[in-house]
């Protein structure tokens, strides 16, 4: 059986060492108490040593630490510092084993106390709380605020990951999405008419340029190394439209002028990029498409809707995520099919 003892617990177990040894004797002449012998030394250095494991076994310790201090006192010898190290041990079982181990070690520990107890069992019942059940609470108290930050951290992360996974698909599949498109119509045009087959070659140009510059940018991020890019904001909207009519889904935009923190616009303009996407990836030829983006008491209203037949749908990760980045400010996102399909995003403006 291998396991590493930590630098912490060689520091703490030499510091009762020589807190133990050296302040023993101050202790046994406050209480009068005769000299100590060899074996008294020995057993105060074993209740030490105890703590060399606290960290990697720390029911190795409570047995080696609580079991020296109870032959200690059964032996006579006077109440001192070798105590701390049970404090020490009890602290330690609380931190790193289970709760109810915890709790057994407590009581066995008490009960060994007992019987070389001298005085009323009021003050042992006070003595056991102070000195066994108080470190034991404590090291739960700090076990359980450890789990916590390393339960926040990893939400954090998590939530991290799903934000960049969400951007990187609306990223990617917008461009694929378009590329594609405009593959089609090259494809098509080509014999007919060189030119606009030129331009929608160069529309591909410029939208891989574009995702491949939004990919490695949320790779970037992850990598920890993102360098500064610029800002979406709500009046690139047109300029998305405008890409979009070149892959071949004609669409008409009204955005109203509304002061947003940057969060705020990025999720409207994921929204809106999304609904489009979804209507060039899915509709048939003729489609049009509106995006209309204004406020109205007190929340930003966010409509993409198509001229499409209605018909069937099944929610995927599109419109999962543009649901996620609405709920994440508090606000809320329906799709319909009455006349065509619609996204409706409501946003609570902030104050």
């Amino acid at each position: 059986m291998q396991f590493r003892i930590r630098w912490q617990d060689v520091a703490l177990t030499v510091a009762l060492l020589f807190f133990g040894l050296g302040g023993t004797r101050f202790a046994a002449r406050l209480q009068g108490a005769t000299s100590l012998d060899v074996l008294a030394y020995v057993l105060i250095a074993l209740a030490a040593a105890g703590l060399l494991f606290r960290s990697v076994r720390p029911l190795w310790t409570f047995v080696l630490t609580a079991g020296t201090i109870a032959v200690y006192l059964a032996l006579a010898y006077p109440f001192g510092p070798i105590l701390i190290s049970g404090v020490a041990a009890m602290y330690a079982v609380a931190m790193y084993a289970r709760i109810e181990y915890a709790a057994g070690c407590a009581l066995v520990y008490a009960l060994a106390i007992l019987p070389w107890w001298n005085e009323s069992i009021t003050s042992w019942i006070t003595w056991s709380a102070g000195w066994i059940v108080l470190p034991a609470a404590a090291g739960v108290l700090m076990r359980l605020r450890r789990r916590s930050a390393v339960d926040v951290r990893e939400r954090a992360v998590i939530s991290e990951r799903l934000r960049l996974a969400q951007e990187v698909h609306d990223v990617v599949g917008h461009g694929l999405s378009v590329i594609a498109m405009q593959a089609g119509v090259a494809l098509y045009v080509l014999d007919k008419d060189p030119a606009k087959a030129r331009a929608s070659l160069q529309a591909i140009r410029d939208t891989s340029k574009e995702a491949l510059d939004g990919l490695r940018s949320e790779l970037d991020t992850l990598r920890g190394s993102a360098p500064l890019r610029p800002t979406i904001s709500l009046a690139d909207i047109p300029a998305l439209a405008t890409r979009m009519r070149e892959a071949g889904l004609e669409v008409s935009v009204e955005v109203d002028e509304v002061e947003l923190p940057d969060n705020y616009q990025l999720a409207v303009y994921r929204i809106v990029q999304e609904s489009l996407t979804n209507v060039l990836r899915h509709s048939s030829p003729g489609v049009t498409a509106a995006v209309h983006v204004y406020e109205v008491r007190g929340d930003l209203v966010v409509e993409v809707a198509d001229t499409g037949a209605p018909g069937p749908f099944t929610e995927g990760h599109g419109i999962t995520g543009m649901r996620s980045r609405a709920e994440a400010l508090g606000g809320t996102l329906e799709v319909g099919v009455s006349h065509g399909f619609a996204v409706i995003a409501r946003i609570p403006l902030p104050s």
